[in-house]
């Protein structure tokens, strides 16, 4: 069960999906996937329209894996073993966001999304997946559940990895000398892009700058104009796209794992971040780039850092790609899903 169709819809949680159908095929089980498009609607709030529509099918399943708010409706005993995987967590997230007056869904995400869905799904299934031990800490903060909650990190796809840069450079007509910024994800208030165009207003001068605009979104801010800006690119040309920066701004204020930072550093790339998700994690690996309250003037001191001292860039493309790429192998990802949903 998942919210969007992972055939048409191409985020992170819907790439986990087919990975995992893949993975339960090769291990003999027949899948279905429900989703959104392929469900009985009933009322407004499509998360229930999923679980209710599982529930009501005729079969009895041996095993549900329910993604994030899909199973509202999915009673337990309708599956000899259900696992909830959780990418996020609406409780910590609408609490995270009160705070800025941009939010506006407080009621829907707090309570609907989390006390209602969240609460269910987490107290429905016999186990439950954190993608990351930030969201596993948040389940244990928000929701109190008492059972095994497992790690199982989303997985870096072999694609990224270090490039010849002036060549990914000249693919998309990129000044080869420039300092390339980059920025990657929506143009909204979650992912930052408030702070993202107040640096670029104070470097615009000394920074090339490149934003990859993702879709969807709520709160959205204007896209900012007269730098480089790429919408909805395809997954094959974003190995491409990380390759041609020399440093990438990830200024989000919530995330439950952030694969555009492993990704990043996978090819090599320098992250700016603030400590949300994988990222604190990762500390030994962003070491001097991790933002306590994403402060303009200690993303611009970073970012300066950066900028004089190349051998600092050297190092992430030498040293930290293969790191990053064995800890977040899509083997590794298979070998820790296997176990959490099948022993």
């Amino acid at each position: 069960m998942t919210s969007y169709d992972p055939l048409k819809f191409k985020g992170g949680t819907e790439k986990i999906v087919l990975h995992t159908r893949d993975l339960l095929r090769e291990e003999g089980f027949q899948v279905d996937i429900f989703h959104k498009d392929n469900t009985q609607k009933v009322g407004d709030y499509f998360p229930y329209w999923i679980g209710r529509h599982a529930h009501s099918c005729g079969e009895k399943y041996d095993l549900a894996v329910i993604n994030n708010i899909a199973g509202l409706g999915f009673f337990p005993g309708k599956a000899r073993r259900t696992v909830a995987v959780f990418h996020m967590l609406y409780l910590a997230f609408s609490h995270i966001m009160r705070g800025y007056e941009n939010f506006e869904d407080y009621i829907g995400n707090a309570y609907l999304n989390g006390y209602i869905s969240e609460v269910f799904v987490g107290n429905a299934a016999n186990r439950l997946i954190a993608v990351s031990e930030s969201v596993k800490e948040e389940i244990e903060k928000y929701m109190g559940v008492e059972k095994d909650i497992i790690v199982v990190h989303n997985p870096v796809m072999h694609q990224f990895y270090p490039m010849e840069k002036l060549k990914a450079r000249s693919v998309f007509n990129i000044p080869k000398d420039a300092f390339v910024g980059l920025y990657v994800g929506r143009n909204d208030y979650t992912k930052g892009y408030d702070i993202f165009r107040e640096v670029v207003s104070y470097t615009y001068r000394d920074i090339f700058w490149v934003q990859v605009i993702s879709s969807g979104g709520l709160n959205t801010l204007p896209v900012l104009k007269d730098i480089t800006t790429f919408k909805e690119v395809p997954f094959e040309n974003m190995p491409l796209i990380y390759n041609l920066a020399d440093f990438l701004l990830f200024p989000s204020r919530y995330e439950g794992f952030g694969l555009s930072i492993v990704e990043a550093l996978a090819c090599g790339i320098p992250v700016i971040t603030a400590k949300v998700g994988v990222a604190k994690e990762l500390g030994n690996f962003l070491d001097g780039l991790l933002i306590e309250s994403l402060d303009i003037k200690d993303i611009l001191e970073r970012i300066r850092i950066l900028k004089q001292y190349r051998c600092i860039r050297e190092y992430y493309k030498i040293y930290v790609t293969n790191e990053i790429s064995r800890r977040f192998s899509l083997i590794s990802w298979r070998e820790n899903m296997k176990k959490a949903l099948l022993s």
